[in-house]
């Protein structure tokens, strides 16, 4: 009996030493993953919903140029701030710089919180206090567990450990299982956890306490692949710009293209915009003369002013009308006043002529045929002519006999 309660105290005391090798830190640096690439950054310069603003009678929590302040006033019980940030990291490097500010109490403290779980259930804690002690702690089903177990109640003290109203950069690096802290760009303390989880990130803030966060990043593995992001290789790169400067001129020729329609537009726009102020003059114009006719005609009378402006254009197209009508017979009138002219000028001009051609007929046959008494009847000296020149070609009139 003695031998198997000897033997379960053996098998009970390895246990209790492989936990303590497990959760026992040295300083020596235990994780080489590069761990550079930029996954979150925030410098709290802008308001945004990745940190919660609280100002209530236990916190108050807010971005002040450039730098989130934490002022928990309740005694009893510290506070977690969560990033609403989500991630699947397992191996990641957290940088941050955080102050304490001065208050009375003695149990202030401030720090980091990664792996996080969403039921608040589990956690990972890093804190320091103004005595220049850090500890950690794990934060199991809701219950602490303390990893620096070497320091009384977890704070080991550590003179690279800054005070009150002192920035202390502190960075942690792991690489899924094996923790190193940095603080001041000096290794703190290194520590594992094999079942360690993902999770979320962010502050902690001790009960009673002040304090500043100046910027919060985390990195990650230069080989991992956030799965909402998209990453291309060099040769993609590459054909990207190449594409991306194509689209570049066709965009320039394209928006130089819209340029001319638009201005084409524009100056079809300032053409119209001319074309109805003339109309809108016009309308003011015809506006202020009804404005005389309304002031003159009782208001009450509508239908009758409606009815003698119905029959004021009416008039108005009709004298219209009237005008085009009276200038087409005008014109009408002129052009056969100009045809009557034309026709009586032709008519007259025929009539000489007859009288003409008559005249040379008559003269003719009296030459022939008649002798004329040149005392009795005195000659017309067109006939005079005729004779003389019939004379002078010795022409002989044949003698009439009686019968």
């Amino acid at each position: 009996m003695r031998q198997i309660y000897s033997t379960m105290k053996q098998i009970f005391c390895f246990s209790i030493l492989i936990v303590f090798i497990h959760r026992v830190g040295i300083c020596q640096q235990t994780v080489d993953v590069k761990l550079n690439q930029l996954l979150f950054e925030e410098s709290f310069g802008e308001l945004n919903e990745l940190w919660p603003i609280l100002t209530n009678n236990d916190n108050f929590f807010v971005f002040d140029d450039g730098e989130y302040f934490m002022n928990r006033t309740k005694k009893e019980s510290p506070y977690a701030i969560i990033s609403n940030w989500e991630n699947d990291l397992s191996s990641f490097r957290i940088r941050s710089s955080l102050m304490l500010g001065p208050v009375e109490n003695m149990n202030q403290s401030i720090g980091l919180i990664c792996r996080a779980s969403k039921d608040g259930e589990s956690a990972i804690i890093f804190e320091i206090n103004k005595f220049h002690k850090f500890r950690i702690r794990e934060l199991v089903e809701g219950l602490y567990q303390i990893v620096t177990i070497e320091g009384k109640d977890g704070w080991i003290k550590n003179n690279i450990i800054k005070g009150i109203n002192e920035y202390n950069d502190i960075e942690l690096r792991t690489n899924g299982i094996d923790h190193d802290i940095y603080i001041n760009s000096q290794l703190l303390y290194s520590f594992r956890m094999e079942e360690s989880k993902g999770g979320s990130f962010g502050l902690f803030i001790g009960p009673e306490t002040k304090g500043r966060v100046d910027f919060f990043n985390i990195y990650a593995d230069e080989l991992y692949r956030d799965t909402t992001k998209i990453y291309l290789t060099e040769n993609e790169i590459k054909n990207l710009i190449k594409e991306n400067k194509y689209l570049k001129i066709e965009l320039e020729q394209s928006l130089d293209s819209r340029a001319i329609e638009l201005q084409n537009a524009l100056r079809v726009l300032e053409k119209q915009l001319i074309s109805l102020d003339i109309i809108n003059n016009q309308l003011d114009k015809e506006n202020s003369q009804y404005a005389l006719i309304k002031s003159a005609v009782d208001t009450t009378q509508v239908d009758l002013l409606l009815d003698l402006s119905r029959k004021v254009i009416e008039c108005s197209l009709k004298n219209r009308q009237l005008k085009i009508l009276n200038s087409n017979l005008r014109d009408s009138l002129v052009n056969v006043k100009i045809n009557f002219e034309n026709l009586e000028i032709d008519l007259l001009q025929k009539v000489i002529d007859k009288k003409v051609e008559e005249q040379h007929f008559i003269d003719s046959i009296l030459i022939k045929y008649c002798v004329i008494d040149t005392i009795n009847f005195p000659l017309d000296s067109l006939l005079l002519d005729s004779i003389l020149f019939i004379d002078s070609l010795s022409i002989k009139v044949p003698e009439l006999k009686a019968e």
